[in-house]
């Protein structure tokens, strides 16, 4: 009798081990349990609920008693395994990100794609198995057309009258011909079971920048800082698909990826690929499988797209890499797509480009560490134009939300549209003023709020105002200035002139040239990127207040940095972990991690406490 064989398994649960399970029993040594290995997908029980599981390893040694170790209850899913590279690119997420490669998985397969892949797996065998009977059928029929054109060959020897001889050959005809055809109907047959082959690419696409092809030698990541870039992006990518390899171009928004889709169907046609929340579990479905296939393409997506099942990926576009979209903030995992795409990029062995018109911090002091290439940083910007709203209420008085040096600037403008950036300004009041001010330009403003602003397009505007640029600022996020910065360094480099009407004229960001004192001022007070912050947050304060100050207490006990558990509006307590950024890291973050398990265990909280690394 065959030792019965045992796997582990990662299942789509908050869980910090991976469950053990037996291969069915009568089975092992069956083709089903022969062809499982790490990566394959298996229907399992745990708690009662049924589950599909990624197996983990295989033939392992169980840790428990074998009589409590539940069986698989399904080896043959039909899914596509989940490849070495996407297993390795989880548990990266899972340890970077203090969470469980469980909610990895399950952040990676949700359970509307899994279910629509179990609808295409049921129609695939459906359709399978009708087309193994019809090839049946086609292949006994060439059988039999074969052995009587034998036959009448055969006949064909033989001393015939001519008019016989004639007969013959017409039928042998005519049964060559019906053979050709079967034998065309079981080519078609054989290629709607096995695919087609993969189609010679040829794009039209231009040369390199010379300044990105030699920093793609040099094997680093790009941090591409100019102010247009889609033509780069275009060229790259065009040349990384005639090598037979896909691209990945993430955005922060669906609005840009629906926006750049325009610009980039033109030149790439069926093989661009557009992936994010808003397209159906089918067609998100269908750009699994193409990414899988290998087949190259150009996968234009939002962040989740970095969890696509991506085969011979060869290169990694982040546009806008700045953007605080790419920040999973709502649910585990909590990651950072931008960051996490040079892991992923890594493991491929991909190149990255992370595209920009103003860097996050962090991605310019990684090019100042020399860990990535910077390429541009230059460009012929439009000075920023500050009107002091009190200096202007004291002199002259504000037009409503509008000074009069503004307004005298809209109406010198004799063609061309206007950008009215709205901060603190309600939209009814401010139509109302607009009415009321200039009422025979309202055909050429348009308005817009600050996060509306952060994602359009300004090169076709002659003015754009930012009203308030006040609203820009938040005393409590010491992120503020450079969020305020990227915006207007945004503005002022995209449009025309650019006006900006704010309280505090003296304040540094409007005469900031650059981000280095924004990064030497975070050096000065030890806050990223310079350090790594880890936000835990915990439930219902006002229930559990001493509780958490004691474990705030309890983690400077530990050596961590930690504030006390300070109370927040949504009734949450937020405890902030500062570590030092050295090879430490990891280790201070999976003893920080284990410290949080330990408080969930004791005081029963299963959910509620949050972990999040690297909060925007």
């Amino acid at each position: 009798m065959a030792a019965k064989r045992y796997i582990s398994a990662i299942l789509p649960l908050r869980l910090d081990w991976e469950p053990c399970y037996s291969l069915p029993e009568g089975d092992a040594s069956g083709p089903d349990t022969q062809q499982l290995g790490i990566g394959s997908r298996v229907k399992v029980r745990f708690a009662g609920r049924r589950y599909t599981a990624v197996v983990s390893a295989v033939d392992i040694v169980p840790d428990i008693n074998p009589a409590r170790i539940e069986a698989v209850e399904e080896c043959d899913t039909g899914f596509e395994a989940v490849s070495t590279e996407e297993l390795q690119f989880w548990r990266f997420i899972a340890d970077y990100y203090c969470c469980t490669v469980g909610e990895v998985y399950k952040a990676a397969y949700p359970l509307p794609k899994t279910a629509s892949e179990e609808v295409h797996v049921r129609a695939e065998k459906r359709r399978d198995l009708l087309l193994e009977k019809e090839k049946e059928q086609w292949q006994k029929r060439i059988g039999k057309l074969s052995e009587r054109l034998k036959a009448k060959d055969r006949a064909l020897e033989g001393r015939h009258g001519a008019a016989v001889l004639e007969r013959l050959r017409t039928e042998r005809a005519a049964i060559a011909a019906d053979l050709a055809e079967a034998q065309k109907r079981l080519d078609r047959l054989n290629d709607a079971l096995f695919g087609e082959l993969p189609k010679v690419i040829r794009l039209l696409c231009g040369a390199p920048d010379p300044a990105i092809s030699v920093a793609l030698k040099a094997g680093k990541p790009i941090l591409l800082k100019a102010a247009s870039r889609i033509e780069t992006y275009r060229n790259l990518a065009a040349n990384v698909i005639e090598k037979g390899k896909s691209v990945l171009l993430l955005v922060p928004e669906i609005g840009l990826a629906k926006t750049l889709r325009e610009e980039l169907a033109d030149g790439f046609g069926d093989l661009l690929a557009v992936h994010h929340s808003e397209e159906t579990p089918v067609r998100r479905r269908k750009i699994s499988d193409l990414v899988r296939s290998g087949n190259p393409c150009i996968v234009l997506g939002t962040r989740s797209s970095i969890f696509l099942p991506f085969k011979d990926l060869g290169l990694i576009i982040v546009d806008g890499e700045q953007s605080a979209f790419y920040k999973q903030a709502v649910s585990s995992p909590r990651y950072n797509a931008r960051d996490a795409a040079v892991m992923l990029a890594k493991i491929h062995g991909a190149s990255v480009i992370l595209g920009t018109s103003s860097p996050s911090l962090e991605s310019l002091l990684n090019a100042r560490s020399g860990r990535y290439s910077l390429v541009g940083g230059s460009w012929s910007a439009q000075e920023l134009r500050i009107v002091d709203t009190k200096a202007e209420r004291r002199k002259n008085g504000m037009l409503g939300s509008l000074s009069r040096k503004l307004v005298a600037e809209c109406r010198a403008l004799p063609e061309g549209r206007i950008a009215f950036i709205r901060g603190y300004e309600k939209a009814e009041e401010l139509a109302q003023n607009l009415q009321e001010t200039v009422p025979d330009l309202q055909e050429r403003i348009d308005v817009f709020t600050i996060p509306e602003a952060s994602k359009t397009d300004f090169s076709a505007y002659a003015l754009v105002a930012l009203l308030s640029a006040d609203a820009l600022f938040k005393p409590e996020d010491f992120r503020s200035d450079e969020h305020a910065f990227q915006f207007l360094d945004s503005l002022r480099s995209g449009s025309g002139k650019v006006i900006v009407q704010t309280a505090n004229p003296a304040h540094q960001v409007f005469s900031l040239q650059s981000a280095e004192p924004l990064l030497a001022e975070r050096q000065a007070f030890s806050l990223p990127p310079y350090t790594r912050l880890v936000d835990i947050l915990l439930p219902d304060c006002r229930r559990f207040g001493d509780i958490h100050s004691a474990f705030a207490r309890k983690l400077s006990g530990l050596g961590f940095k930690a504030t006390d558990a300070l109370p927040r509006p949504d009734g949450r307590s937020l405890i902030r972990i500062t570590l030092p950024r050295d090879r430490q890291l990891q280790a201070n973050k999976k003893a920080l991690y284990a410290a949080v398990q330990a408080f969930r265990t004791e005081h029963r909280l299963n959910t509620g406490v949050i972990i999040d690394a690297d909060p925007v």
